[in-house]
């Protein structure tokens, strides 16, 4: 690129593949050398860069284009569009592992805790709703990662209301919301950034509108300072030095509230697309991990789930007991040598393919033609 663009930011969205296969490495418990890095034990922090990138992305792609009721309603569809029916997917899949489980207890005359509690009937209408973390209901228990999905659907609308009142009511509204959701969070939780259901609305609403600030200034000087290849390289080095270091070293401490910031900087530097690094995100690989970041994001968990079990329960059937989690083979404990470090590294590589696979085949039966559908009728209103 020689200047800011409005069209598709193709390290951008390699990125956004990295950072859900970081958030799916982080939900599998296995011990090692890969999941003790402290890196990856906070990789739960890259949901905010979704946040910030979603911002940078929509305010780029419809800040000019909304503030009509038709153009609107149109933007809304092709969003719900986007992000409803694959989680719609994927919380009938939980309801479903319910039912079996609710099934074989009541087989044994003991349903237990089946559809009880963050499961009760109830949740599913939340979930389905897309309102189970406005703090408006109670905790709920599906496809958890879905809570960012809530606020961030939600937050499209506050986004398209704002440009009602033009760019200027955006650009000065947004600053307002990310000190707002930033102030929220650090006041209520205790754990900071680390909050979903609690707090996931202002956590979001700090994200995507650090992200629209992001778009704003690209828009007003990204031909000021257009590095060339050497230049660009030396940044994103730096900037992914820094993500690095900052998702180490923040835990879940009050430092986590400059993560808007941080993957600011980040989608800054890499939108201009001029460097090496940018050039390897840009090979198959990385646009096929960018494709695939939403299905990759929804599915980890249940498939995660597998994998957590699976060691435990293949071990006894065949009469070994290698115990519960966090003392077995397969999950940390303190004392595993290299070689079963080795061995769980190698576990977890086995479930991102497998994480990689199942979301390729989400992304083509349920994610394209849906779209598809969606933007069709979106199409047609606007």
């Amino acid at each position: 690129m020689n200047g800011p663009s409005t069209g598709r930011f193709v390290a951008l969205d390699a990125w956004r593949g990295i950072a859900a296969v970081l958030v799916a490495l982080y939900r599998i418990e296995v011990g090692g050398e890969l999941h003790s890095l402290s890196f990856v034990q906070n990789a739960w922090l890259f949901v905010d860069f979704f946040f910030v990138l979603s911002g940078f992305v929509i305010a780029g792609a419809y800040g000019d284009r909304l503030g009509s009721p038709r153009a609107t309603l149109a933007f809304v569809l092709r969003r719900f569009g986007r992000l409803w029916p694959l989680h719609a997917a994927m919380l009938a899949a939980f309801v479903a592992v319910e039912c079996v489980k609710y099934a074989m207890g009541f087989s044994k005359g003991d349903t237990g805790t089946a559809f009880t509690d963050g499961r009760a009937p109830m949740t599913i209408a939340w979930d389905f709703l897309l309102i189970q973390a406005l703090g408006v209901t109670d905790y709920t228990s599906w496809n958890s990662p879905a809570w960012s999905i809530s606020t961030e659907f939600w937050t499209y609308l506050v986004f398209a209301l704002l440009c009602f009142g033009g760019r200027r009511t955006v650009v000065v509204a947004a600053p307002l919301l990310v000190a707002a959701g930033l102030a929220i969070v650090a006041m209520h939780s205790p754990t900071a950034m680390d909050t979903t259901f609690e707090y996931g609305m202002a956590r979001c609403l700090a994200g995507f509108f650090a992200g629209v600030l992001a778009f704003a200034t690209w828009r007003s000087f990204g031909t000021v300072f257009v590095p060339g290849v050497a230049a660009a390289t030396v940044l994103e080095c730096l900037v992914i030095t820094v993500a690095v270091v900052f998702v180490a070293a923040s835990g879940r401490t009050t430092w986590t509230l400059f993560a808007p910031l941080v993957f600011s900087m980040l989608v800054l530097v890499f939108a201009y697309e001029k460097g090496r690094v940018s050039r390897l995100l840009t090979t198959k690989v990385g646009l096929l991990l960018g494709e695939l970041s939403y299905s990759i994001y929804m599915t980890a968990l249940l498939v995660s789930l597998v994998f957590n079990k699976a060691p435990v329960f293949i071990a006894r059937m065949i009469g070994i007991d290698i115990g519960e989690p966090h003392e077995g083979a397969l999950y940390p404990h303190s004392n595993i040598d290299l070689g079963q470090s080795l061995l769980n590294d190698a576990y977890s590589v086995v479930y991102l393919v497998a994480v990689v696979a199942v979301s390729w085949v989400t992304f083509r039966l349920i994610e394209q033609p849906t779209r598809a559908w969606f933007n069709r009728l979106a199409g047609r209103i606007a």
